[in-house]
């Protein structure tokens, strides 16, 4: 039996110094990995003891010292399998009860056991001298001993939950490192049985040397692993994701591979059922400039073919392995015309604006321009990580390929921005399809945070307006806009000082949304472009602003003002212009709020403007903050009826509003004289 006393020392041998080494990692991991294989180090030590013991008290203090390892080695394997799948008990007062009762029963068991070699309470031993085991002197079970099985078995079915658990939820291609542990756990348990049920003859119990030489697969498996199906998928998806038309042919000279912007250009690269060699693949291509396949080069290539841009530059590559000998080839295209990026495989910047300006050299107009952004997404970040909001960037960019026509370019910009240029179409058009698109999007967010899409539009009508003066002009509706959306942070800006004015002033909340709502709709009736739709909005709200700096006792004041107080209350329309020209978001609104009491006969302050000298969208707030103004209470007079109302803004029609304003915003509300 000489072969059992060398297989055990070499088993604990092995187990020591991958203890050592793991130890010498010094991270917490690797703690609690060293502590496991030091463990089964003395169930291998501690079992080559059962095998030497030739005293009835030795086999008694061996065998109980054997089964203490064990009891330590399961508990050690139920700690590291934590760390290992990184499981964690959330409750941290159950977590302290749960670890100080596996604890205190492992002391339990542990004690018992020793007692056994004074009060055989667990095991007895019978000597059998003619017996094929190595050991010689067997135990007989009594009733502690069941205790400690059963005790044993539960940690076992522990560990076999958290592992079975972590395969389940995590990602196929992780899934390999797990499943490698799991399967040797089956190995040991599966030795073990037999071992026990006399189906294998062997003269010592295999698991135990199990426990020594696995620690190097173990130690692998932990700290050296590296999923292939992982690395197999992560470079699969750079090639699809990369922007740029990739093929690779094997060393006999066929494609073994490619990516989607290939299939695109080549259609026939989708086919299975035959094999494409690259002198086949050359000469579909017409590539006239490849030199020769023998050697590295760079050309040009002017695409044929319908799909794709029309000039790309190659990159041809021979693929050699460390002895030089060819292994493939490697055909890499770069669109000169267009670069794509990653995330969204949308144009990029300057592409977009390539490619729009070839659109308006043709002389098609209009050309509709749509800057778009998704609100939350920052937050989604912080919630969730990077990898959950890349995700609704990429959702945002496919619902802009789906709804939009196939001739729509797109593009990415700065900030998360995603912009489209629609040809020969006008704003109504962008607005149906936008206002879907955010729909969808609002429907398809799961995260629970109001992730909503807010996009602006500027119309190219003719040579005037370049590209980017249209962005421009899009963003910054789109930023207005924003100010306006409750899910933007954007909107912290606009909450703060609308709340101030409320608190200072007796507009209310509702007064403010029916003005912003009804002012929308005359700007909609009067054709407005959609950044001027935008402003209207934002000018709704935030009109009367300077009215925070006026005393609240002129105010308020119930009777009519005296010449003093009056002049004192003028001033907010010029204090309102300083607030919003301190305030880059608020600034392009300035000019309106210092206005939005000048009169059409030239008789409003602060600047004495008449006719059209008064910037459309101050007449506009005028006619439609004056009518809510009409039919709401106030300090200083009761509400009129509608019809008085409608009968007031035709009296002072052409002397304090723009005539033809009055005339479309009774139409707006509904009729368009009053008899």
């Amino acid at each position: 039996m000489s072969w059992c006393y060398i297989a055990c020392g070499l088993a604990a041998l092995c187990a020591l110094f991958y203890a050592i080494i793991s130890f010498k990692r010094k991270t917490h991991l690797a703690a609690v990995t060293g502590t496991m294989f030091l463990a089964a180090c003395a169930v291998n030590l501690t079992y080559l003891g059962r095998i030497g013991a030739g005293t009835y008290f030795a086999a008694s203090l061996t065998t109980s010292a054997y089964f203490v390892c064990l009891d330590f080695l399961v508990l050690s394997m139920v700690y590291y399998m934590i760390e290992f799948t990184q499981s964690r008990i959330k409750a941290p007062r159950f977590k302290k009860t749960v670890i100080f009762t596996v604890y205190l029963l492992t002391g339990v068991d542990a004690a018992i056991l020793i007692l056994n070699v004074f009060r055989e309470v667990v095991l007895r031993y019978q000597y059998q001298k003619d017996s094929v085991y190595a050991i010689k002197y067997m135990f007989e079970a009594k009733w502690g001993f069941y205790m400690h099985l059963a005790f044993v078995y539960l940690l076992v079915a522990v560990i076999f939950y958290i592992l079975i658990r972590k395969i389940i939820i995590v990602p196929k291609i992780y899934r390999a490192r797990y499943v490698n542990t799991l399967l040797a756990l089956c190995v040991i348990g599966l030795l073990t049985i037999f071992y026990m049920a006399e189906l294998l003859k062997l003269s010592m119990d295999p698991a135990v040397l199990v426990y020594g030489f696995v620690c190097p697969l173990v130690y692998r498996n932990t700290f050296d692993y590296t999923s292939k199906g992982m690395l197999n998928t992560t470079r699969k998806m750079v090639l699809e994701y990369m922007g740029r038309p990739v093929i690779l042919f094997d060393y006999e000279g066929y494609v073994a591979d490619t990516n989607r912007d290939m299939r695109e250009l080549f259609p026939i690269l989708n086919s299975q059922e035959q094999r494409i060699s690259m002198m086949d693949f050359l000469q579909l291509g017409a590539f006239r400039d490849l030199q020769s396949i023998g050697e590295d080069q760079t050309f040009e290539w002017e695409n044929p073919g319908s799909a794709g841009a029309r000039r790309y530059q190659c990159a041809f590559t021979c693929l050699r392995d460390e002895r030089g000998r060819s292994i493939g080839h490697l055909l890499i295209m770069t669109n000169l015309e267009t670069e794509r990026d990653m995330l969204t495989r949308l144009y990029s910047k300057d592409s977009f604006y390539s490619e729009t300006d070839k659109v308006l050299s043709q002389g098609i107009y209009p050309v509709t321009v749509v800057v778009c952004n998704a609100n939350g997404i920052g937050l989604v970040n912080d919630v969730f990580g990077w990898r959950r909001g890349n995700e609704l960037l990429r959702q945002a960019a496919d619902l802009l390929r789906e709804n939009l026509p196939a001739n729509a370019i797109l593009a990415r910009m700065e900030d998360g921005d995603m912009a489209a240029a629609l040809t020969e179409a006008e704003q109504e058009y962008a607005v149906r399809l936008f206002e879907k698109i955010k729909e969808q999007y609002r429907e398809a967010n799961d995260t629970g945070i109001n992730t909503d899409m807010e996009y602006g539009i500027a119309v190219i009508r003719d040579e005037t307006k370049s590209v980017e003066e249209a962005v421009r002009e899009a963003a910054e509706s789109m930023r207005t806009k924003k100010m306006m959306n409750q899910s933007s942070q954007k909107s912290s800006l606009l909450d703060s000082l609308t709340q101030t004015l409320t608190e200072s002033d007796y507009e209310t909340e509702e007064h403010v949304e029916r003005t912003r709502e009804m002012a929308i709709r005359l700007g909609q009736a009067l054709h407005l472009a959609d950044g001027e739709l935008g402003k209207l909005a934002l000018l709704a709200v935030l009109h009367d602003i300077g009215k925070i700096a006026i005393p609240h006792s002129i105010l308020l004041k119930p009777g009519k003002l005296t010449e003093a107080e009056w002049e004192i209350m003028k001033t907010h329309t010029e204090k309102g212009y300083r607030i919003a020209n301190a305030s880059k978001e608020l600034k392009p609104i300035g000019e309106y709020i210092l206005h939005h009491h000048e009169r059409w006969d030239g008789g409003g302050y602060p600047g004495g403007l008449a006719g059209e000298e008064i910037p459309l969208l101050s007449r506009i707030i005028t006619v439609v903050d004056s009518h809510d103004v009409m039919v709401h209470d106030r300090p200083y007079h009761k509400a009129m009826n509608e019809e008085d109302a409608k009968r007031e803004l035709l009296r002072c029609s052409g002397t304090q509003f723009d005539p033809k304003l009055v005339e479309v915003f009774l139409s707006v509300i509904g009729e368009t004289k009053v008899s």
